[in-house]
């Protein structure tokens, strides 16, 4: 910004040390537009809190101001990594490998995201930060591929996908933006869960029934360990706790949307999600795997959906690629990765190995007798998060038969 006064950045390095920066942080969020609620000061607070250290790597909280007055946070983690089968430090967002991070970061003034990787770059050792959720068209993006030409860091990027359901015309305009088959699938699943028993939904959500917020924790902790997944063993207390303290800090605001679906009084699934500006962010979801033949979790999702819907909530957003959720989504959002790799040995020898094994796989998929061997064919549709950019189904005729989102990746993973 011309005639601005340079941007300082400080970097805190355990989790106390950012409770000095609360309410400044908090003021930021009120007038940043560009965010989502995982760049929140309780968010990532709360995060950080539970998370940090062996599970989820060091604290590394970028503190930037102008003068006096804050400007923009980064809320990033250094931690061990492996890329390519190189051991590497990686720097990356925080909230569980940064499938959902962002800057928090004053609008229209990238030169705080510059600011950012200038001071890592000085200050910091690592051989590659790895960025998740960036429009390629946006100027934060370019300020990164301006950062590493700056400094000699490597740049690669790479798309990621997450779950959107459009929720902008009602539930009911959500279904007939579906296939007919899916709406019969809906039906069909109502049924199969009235005759396993008598189902109910409840649980907080949003203003409604806050008195019951605590009782609620147990209940989703109580679920989580009778998933196919713990299998009736203790949930982790990092996990426990992060749960807890989220829903604590967020339900007295009427931003926790967390149905629980039981049958016959048996808690079968339950679905938490934090509501901010029209959106609805999932966090955690499980089902108890004793219902597993009701796929109790298909059913939830669609009466939360329609809980949303009739709170005048637009959209709902899951980040990640997972093949479970083409059931419910109608779209999957298109971003960026980003990668800059340091001039270190191990970050050399791991781009370089990503990009000879790339080279092969390319090699060993080409059809037969393709003529246009070494091109990339791939073509993106980039859709960005609703709160920068309106969503658009992905693919036009044929690449989303029957209005179900095409699944963009089977390497996906998400964190819910």
């Amino acid at each position: 910004m011309p005639g601005a006064a340079p941007v300082r950045v400080e970097w805190r390095r355990t989790v106390p040390d950012i409770d000095d920066v609360a309410p400044e942080w908090r003021e930021l969020e009120t007038v940043v537009r560009a965010r989502t609620v995982f760049s929140t000061f309780d968010y990532l607070a709360t995060w950080y809190r539970h998370y940090a250290g062996a599970d989820g790597g060091q604290p590394l909280i970028g503190v930037a101001r102008r003068g006096t007055r804050l400007v923009g946070i980064a809320p990033l983690v250094v931690r061990p990594a492996r890329l390519a089968r190189v051991p590497i430090t990686r720097i990356n967002f925080a909230v569980h490998d940064a499938h959902a991070g962002e800057f928090l970061a004053q609008d229209d003034d990238p030169t705080i995201v510059s600011a950012f990787i200038d001071s890592l770059v000085r200050t910091v050792r690592f051989d590659v930060i790895c960025l998740n959720g960036f429009d390629p068209t946006s100027d934060p993006f370019r300020a990164l591929q301006q950062a590493g030409c700056d400094h000699r860091l490597a740049f690669e990027s790479a798309p990621q996908f997450h779950a959107l359901a459009d929720l902008r015309n009602g539930y009911d305009g959500y279904c007939r933006a579906m296939s007919r088959n899916f709406r019969r699938s809906v039906k069909r699943q109502a049924k199969r869960v009235a005759a396993a028993g008598h189902p109910i939904v409840d649980g907080v959500f949003l203003e409604e029934r806050l008195d019951q917020y605590e009782d609620a924790i147990g209940r989703f902790i109580a679920i989580t360990e009778a998933s196919y997944k713990l299998k009736g063993q203790r949930l982790a207390a990092c996990h426990r706790n992060f749960l807890s303290e989220l829903v604590r800090r967020f339900a007295p605001r009427g931003m926790v949307a967390s149905p629980i679906l039981s049958i016959d009084g048996c808690d079968a699934a339950f679905l938490v999600g934090l509501v901010e500006r029209g959106c609805f962010y999932d966090v955690s979801l499980a089902y108890a795997d004793r219902f597993a033949n009701l796929s109790p979790g298909t059913h939830l999702m669609q009466k939360a959906l329609q809980q949303l819907a009739r709170a005048g909530v637009h959209t709902m957003m899951s980040h990640g690629a997972h093949e479970y959720k083409r059931r419910w989504s109608t779209a999957f959002v298109s971003t960026v990765q980003v990668l800059l790799f340091a001039r270190t040995i191990r970050a050399t020898a791991s781009r370089f190995i990503r990009s000879s094994l790339g080279r092969v796989v390319r090699h060993l998929n080409r059809p037969r007798g393709d003529t246009h061997a070494g091109r990339n064919h791939t073509t993106s549709s980039p859709c960005w998060h609703p709160a920068q950019r309106a969503a658009h189904r992905i693919g036009n005729a044929g690449a989303n038969k029957g209005n179900r989102a095409t699944h963009p990746s089977t390497a996906g993973r998400t964190f819910l």
